[in-house]
Order: C-alpha cells, then sequence, then structure tokens
C-alpha cells in the first residue's frame, strides 16, 4: 500500500527575502530611465510561488537517480533575468587616437614646417647667412631637423603628447650632438661614404629605441614581453616600409632632378615658372611623407595588410633561405665567398626566424625545422665571412668598410649563438625555440649602443682605420713603397691628415717626402693635362725647354715621382743637367719646401721617360734658395765602398748612419 504525502512542505532558506539580492546597477547611461527613478532603490523581487507538486512515492517506481537527486538537493529558485550591461572599458594609452581629424591637421603642419625649414637651411648657407654660413651649426640643425620631426611624426596619436615631446627633444639633442662631431671629423670637405654611413647607423638606432618605448607603454613596464616587441616592431617595420615607398615615390616624380618642373617647363611654357623648385619639391615631399604617417594609423587596414603580408613573406621565405645558406657554406669549400653575400644572407635569416616564430607554439613543423637550420647556419656564415674579413685586414689592413663590416660579423655572431643555444635547450624539452625571446630584448639594447658607438668618438670607424694603417707603417708590416698615403689623405679626413702631418715632421726623410707630397695633393683624383703640366715646373736652365714628351707621358703616382707630374696645381723646379755624363741630359725636378725638399732625375731611354735617381731631402734650411739662385755646382763623388761578385751577384755596402754634421754656412754670392 502507497502512503502518499499530500502536506505542502515548509517554505526553504533559499527562498527567503534577505537573500533577494541583484548586483550594484553599473554606471551607464539609459535614455528611458530618469534619474530619480535610477536614485530610488528597486524593489527586491519577490520568489515565485511553487506549482503543486506531485505526489511522490517510496517503492519500486522510485528508482531514477535525477529524481532522488531532486528529491535530496534543494531546488533553486531562478532570479529574474537582469539585462546584460557591459562593464565599462579602460581608456587606451594611445594618446589623442580619437582625434583623427586634428591628428591629420597636425601631421600636415609639421610636415610642411619640416620642408620649409630644411630649404630655408639650405638657402641660408647658400647665401652665407647665419646658422647656414656656421658649419658645424649647419651639419647640427640638419641631422636632427632630417630625423627628429620623423620620430615624432611616427609616435603622433600612438604615444602620450608629454612623453613623445620629450622623447623627441632628447632624439634631437643626440642627433644634434652627432651632426656636430660629423662635421670635425671630416672637417670640411663633403664625404659621401661617411654621412650616408651616418645616416644607416642613425635609422636603425631610432627605429630600435622607438619600437621599445612603444613596447614598453603597451605592457606598462620598462623591460616589455615578447610579444609585445614583437608586435610592436613588426607593425613599426611595416609602417615604414609604407612610407618609404610613398615617400620616395613622391621624391622621385617631383623632387629627384626636379624632373616635375622640367615636364612643366617642356609641355606648359606659358605658365612661365621662375619658382625656385627646391621651394615646392621640398615642403611637397615632406607633406606627402606626413600624410603617410595619416594613413596608416594603430590599427588601420594599410597597416595590418603591411604586416600580415611582410611576415608572411619573411616566413616562406625562410625555407628558400636555408637552402640558399646551406649551398653557400658548402661551396665554401671550393672557392671564397663574397663578404657580403655572407651578411646578407646572414641578415636576412635572423629577420626571418622572428617572422617564422611569433611566440606561437602551434606553428607547423617546417616551420620549426627551418628555424632550428637557419641558426646554425648563421653561426656558419659569420665563420666564413671572419675568415674573409681576416684574410683582407691582414693583406691590406683596416678601413672604415671592414670596420663596419666587423661590427655586422658582432652582431651577427651574437645572434647566432644565441639562436642556436635556443635551439639546442628545445630539443631537452620546452617550447620550440622559446630562448630567443629574452635573447631578442638583449640584443636591441647592444644594437642601440654598438650604433650609438660607431656614430660618435668612441668607435668612429675613420679613427680606427687610421690608426691600424699608420700602426702597420710602422711596425713595418707594410713597405713605404706599398702603403697607400692617398687613403690617409681622401678617406682619413681629420685624422688622416693629422697623421700625414706627424710623418712629414717627425718621419724618415723617404717617410717625409711622400706623407708631404700626400698632404698637398688636392682632394680630387683629376690627371693634369699636359699644359697643366707645364705649368706647374718653373724652369731655371736659361735657354733650354723642356722635352714635350716629358708632358704627354702617362705618369703613374708613386714615391720617386714627383708630384708635379700627377697632381694640378703642385709646383717643381726643374734643371736639365747631366748628371751621370753621359753627353745627354737629364731633368732633375725638386719638390717640397725650404724646410725640407726632396728631387727626382728623370732620364729618357728606349720606352720613354722614368725616374732615375733622388736625392734625400737635406736638413740645413736656405738650401732650396740657393739651388734657385744657382749657386750650386756639380761635384764627383766620394769614394765609397767597393762591391762584392758573388757568384755573379753584384753587393754593394750601405754606409752605417752617422751623427748629423753641423750646417755650413751658405754664401749669398
Amino acid at each position: 500500500m502507497r502512503f502518499p504525502f499530500r502536506k505542502k512542505p515548509a517554505p526553504r532558506w533559499v527562498d527567503s527575502a534577505d537573500l533577494s539580492w541583484t548586483p550594484e546597477e553599473p554606471l551607464a547611461f539609459d535614455s528611458g530611465v530618469s534619474p530619480q527613478e535610477r536614485a530610488s532603490p528597486a524593489p527586491a523581487p519577490q520568489p515565485a510561488p511553487h506549482a503543486p507538486e506531485e505526489p511522490i512515492f517510496f517503492g519500486p517506481g522510485f528508482s531514477s537517480d535525477e529524481a532522488f537527486r531532486a528529491f535530496v538537493e534543494p531546488r533553486a529558485v531562478t532570479p529574474e533575468a537582469q539585462p546584460e550591461v557591459p562593464p565599462p572599458q579602460a581608456p587606451s594609452q594611445a594618446a589623442n587616437t580619437n582625434r583623427a581629424p586634428r591628428l591629420l591637421l597636425a601631421r600636415l603642419g609639421i610636415g610642411l614646417a619640416q620642408g620649409l625649414g630644411l630649404y630655408l637651411l639650405l638657402q641660408l648657407r647658400a647665401g652665407g647667412m647665419w646658422p647656414g654660413s656656421d658649419p658645424y651649426l649647419f651639419a647640427a640643425l640638419a641631422l636632427a631637423g632630417i630625423f627628429a620631426p620623423l620620430v615624432f611624426l611616427e609616435g603622433l596619436g600612438e604615444i602620450p603628447t608629454p612623453l613623445l615631446t620629450l622623447w623627441t627633444g632628447i632624439v634631437a639633442a643626440t642627433l644634434a650632438c652627432l651632426g656636430l662631431y660629423h662635421h670635425w671629423r671630416i672637417q670640411g670637405p663633403e664625404q659621401a661614404y661617411a654621412g650616408l654611413a651616418l645616416a644607416v647607423l642613425t635609422a636603425l638606432m631610432l627605429v630600435t629605441a622607438q619600437a621599445l618605448l612603444r613596447a614598453s607603454l603597451r605592457d606598462g613596464k620598462i623591460f616589455p614581453s615578447y610579444r609585445a616587441c614583437f608586435d610592436v616592431s613588426w607593425s613599426l617595420i611595416a609602417r615604414l616600409l609604407v612610407w618609404g615607398l610613398v615617400a620616395g615615390t613622391a621624391w622621385a616624380l617631383v623632387g629627384s632632378g626636379n624632373s616635375l618642373f622640367n615636364w612643366l617647363r617642356a609641355y606648359f611654357p606659358m605658365l612661365r615658372l621662375s619658382v625656385e623648385p627646391a621651394l615646392i619639391t621640398m615642403p611637397l615631399v615632406a607633406l606627402v611623407s606626413a600624410a603617410t604617417f595619416a594613413l596608416t594609423p594603430a590599427g588601420g587596414r594599410i597597416r595590418r595588410l603591411a604586416k600580415r603580408a611582410l611576415l608572411a613573406c619573411c616566413t616562406v621565405a625562410l625555407p628558400m633561405l636555408v637552402l640558399a645558406s646551406a649551398v653557400i657554406v658548402l661551396s665554401r669549400l671550393h672557392q671564397p665567398v663574397s663578404l657580403a653575400l655572407c651578411l646578407g644572407l646572414g641578415v636576412l635569416l635572423v629577420l626571418a626566424i622572428n617572422a617564422s616564430y611569433r611566440g606561437d607554439a602551434r606553428r607547423g613543423g617546417w616551420r620549426k625545422a627551418s628555424e632550428f637550420a637557419a641558426a646554425f647556419l648563421i653561426v656558419a656564415l659569420v665563420a666564413i665571412a671572419a675568415f674573409a674579413l681576416n684574410a683582407r685586414v691582414a693583406e691590406l689592413g683596416w678601413t672604415a668598410a671592414r670596420i663596419y663590416a666587423a661590427a655586422m660579423l658582432v652582431m651577427l655572431g651574437l645572434y647566432g649563438a644565441l639562436y642556436s643555444g635556443a635551439g639546442l635547450i628545445a630539443i631537452g624539452g620546452g617550447p620550440w625555440m622559446q630562448r630567443i625571446e629574452p635573447a631578442n630584448r638583449i640584443m636591441a639594447l647592444v644594437l642601440i649602443a654598438t650604433c650609438l658607438a660607431l656614430a660618435s668618438p668612441l668607435a668612429d670607424p675613420l679613427r680606427l682605420a687610421v690608426d691600424s694603417q699608420t700602426a702597420r707603417l710602422k711596425s713595418g708590416a707594410v713597405a713605404l713603397a706599398d702603403f697607400d698615403f692617398d687613403y690617409l689623405r681622401q678617406r682619413g679626413v681629420r685624422f688622416g691628415q693629422r697623421a700625414l702631418i706627424d710623418m712629414a715632421q717627425n718621419g724618415a726623410p723617404e717617410l717625409a717626402r711622400d706623407a708631404s707630397v700626400a698632404l698637398s695633393s688636392t682632394l680630387r683624383g683629376d690627371v693634369p693635362a699636359p699644359t697643366e703640366i707645364g705649368a706647374n715646373i718653373t724652369l731655371h736652365t736659361p735657354g733650354a725647354r723642356l722635352p714635350s714628351s716629358l708632358l704627354t707621358q702617362p705618369w703613374a703616382r708613386g714615391s720617386i715621382v714627383p708630384p708635379c707630374l700627377t697632381t694640378p696645381a703642385l709646383s717643381c723646379d726643374a734643371w736639365m743637367l747631366d748628371l751621370d755624363r753621359d753627353g745627354m741630359g737629364e731633368v732633375l725636378l725638386v719638390y717640397g719646401t725650404d724646410a725640407r725638399w726632396w728631387a727626382a732625375v728623370l732620364k729618357q731611354d728606349g720606352a720613354g721617360w722614368r725616374a732615375a735617381a733622388s736625392f734625400a731631402s737635406p736638413s740645413c734650411r736656405g738650401t732650396l734658395e740657393a739651388l734657385r739662385g744657382g749657386r750650386f755646382t756639380l761635384a764627383d763623388p766620394l769614394p765609397a765602398w767597393r762591391d762584392l761578385l758573388v757568384a755573379g751577384l753584384r753587393l754593394s755596402a750601405q754606409p752605417a748612419p752617422t751623427a748629423e754634421l753641423p750646417c755650413p754656412a751658405l754664401s749669398l754670392k
């Protein structure tokens, strides 16, 4: 017999009004509710009435687990559904991102000011007015005026304005100091290669520093995470690629050779364009540059597409770069490999590894294998390039270009060592190649420090190259006849000129002669015409004339050849004398100053004119004036040591050095 429980159960504790509450109302604007209604407390909802329960029996029919669980567990009351209100979003750290029209006008104004400022600076330099008349101030303002506005334009709207202004000021002050030092070291004459190296170092340093700053702001800490560094860096690189493409196209259309103005003058002569082309081209290119930054804001479509395309291209190129690098490494066993090729492949491998890694553990196996192989190939390429560079340095010494290559080798070697270590650690366990994350953050700081050192007096490649070349000469590693004095004059700028002055004043007679010739030569590499050579030579023999064959013969620069034969505007004094008593006259060419002068004897034979002998520099003043005044005579040589004939070979004795004799009193008659 079944006994149903028909008595209504007592109210449960969970259904009491004390436990009926709603979350605090979020701060959201609701146009349908008045402020008074929002201020009044909402009445507590009453529990919903229970539906009449079905009779429950204990017996054979009570066999369901769900029914038992529903019986023993308290039945929760479903509260009244509340409308979901989205939580308030924190304001973005990017400054002024919601004011696109105002940012566009600000960017265009900055670009126009940059273009007009650079044009005005160039005009003041051409007119000889301050500050263009001061070469040091001009170099400082030019370098800061080119790069500092670009830093501000790139960060505008993405970096808080006060911080961006402070950062731009620091960049401008640093670049002004580097510009001052750059002009001081080149000492006036234009050195295109030195200016190009400074521009590349400055750009690389600023891009890396700007990426680290924005990554730190994104994470809110000084040392940002790898993910923040990766996203910001590749987004910045993609933006700069778009900017470079647009700005370069604008310069090619309106700036390079004033092509736009030439086209307008040719096809529309009625316009009568009399305005200075640079007054239009420079501000116009600067405006296009500023507008490009406005078209690629953070989160913009162009910027996202450029970043994705760049990452995809670098990732797909990684296996091909690995294959090409492996072929280069294997071919090194049979033939030499270009130093520039190894360095270029190493840089591309570093970029491709980072593009493939991305901090993503779910990438494909071919990407992981390519990353692992590329890390060790970087080490192999660096080793090959180091052997090639060492061979060149051992043969010809250090130059500025080789020092830059050595700096690249050191950086790539560090990348290769750290990435190879990350690959070996990943074999033992853990996420694949994860250790490159701290390596990249460390190497970013090392890269900034290296660029700053190379662009400053700390490790100036020009100074280091000149010191290396002069050390090779002093140590005897290179013969005097093989030493490249023109490198010190042409490429060594201030440091090379100082080294040449020291050689000319304190060096041995032969060394002082070549250094003096190099100092007196111009920076041009022109070959003088025969008329210029004739104008350089003053003939002191009465009634004699210089042979035309002497002036028309091509002369190669050498330690014995007088510089008046190879360099324009360098003078020599000449005498027609028979110095070897063969009945034919030789040409005695004398060059130098009264403090130190040298002479060369030119003799003609069947092959033409040649430098047959030379006279060492006398150590007494007044001798050159006496020679020019004709107060000299020809004398027979003093008796010398006899030679030795050994197996048909003649050996001549060299007199031992003696103390310098006092200078004789020169006769004025």
